[in-house]
């Protein structure tokens, strides 16, 4: 599997000679696939029903900005991909893959963990546990992290240097932006519990 990986995306920039159209072309319609497969895969998940318990939600609109730089980073892999006439190279690519393949990882045993607590929204919940088990134990935001990874795993596969520039230059700061404000939240509601928690466990990377 890893050695047609390889060798798909090998084929992808070589020159289009007589003998080699079907091979480039396959090459394309892999990559094609891999992104349309993304895209359904994020979509599936961000609309898919979250946890049973429902509370107050702040920072809506950051969920909308975060959807949109997805779009834009997602789509803007494929558009470079295609368009733009650059050196491509598939070990920057298959880096990409397991990246994104960690990031997945990551984010469902997150999701696993929280269980009917998990949201993609800043809420907080009456009965709301304060969970440290699992990934938690090592970040603060294992979730947050696999979005991070994610975004920066899909211009890799493409070689996509520009849409790479808008995933740590804007979705990235925005990301930390919102876990500062979800906090805030986690603060008022845990109190010195979570203060602690801040002190002990990185945000992102474990504190060794």
């Amino acid at each position: 599997m890893c050695f047609q990986v390889r060798h798909a995306l090998i084929i992808l920039r070589q020159p289009k000679t007589r003998g080699k159209l079907n091979a480039s072309a396959a090459g394309k319609t892999w990559v094609v696939v891999f992104m349309v497969g993304i895209v359904i895969w994020r979509v599936w998940e961000t609309f898919r029903k979250q946890g049973s318990e429902r509370g107050q939600t702040t920072m809506l609109w950051s969920f909308y900005a975060l959807f949109a730089l997805s779009c834009i980073i997602f789509g803007g892999t494929l558009l470079e991909f295609f368009l733009v006439n650059r050196p491509f190279h598939p070990v920057v690519s298959l880096a990409g893959i397991v990246l994104f393949a960690a990031a997945n990882l990551v984010r469902a045993t997150a999701i696993r963990t929280l269980g009917r607590f998990w949201s993609l929204h800043i809420e907080i919940r009456a009965q709301h546990d304060f969970v440290r088990e699992g990934l938690y134990g090592y970040v603060r935001h294992p979730a947050y992290l696999s979005f991070v990874l994610e975004h920066i795993a899909v211009p890799l596969v493409g070689n996509a240097w520009w849409s790479l520039a808008v995933a740590v230059f804007v979705y990235v700061p925005l990301i930390l932006f919102r876990i500062k404000q979800e906090e805030v939240a986690l603060v008022a509601k845990f109190g010195d519990a979570y203060t602690i928690y801040q002190r002990q466990v990185g945000a992102l990377w474990p504190k060794w």
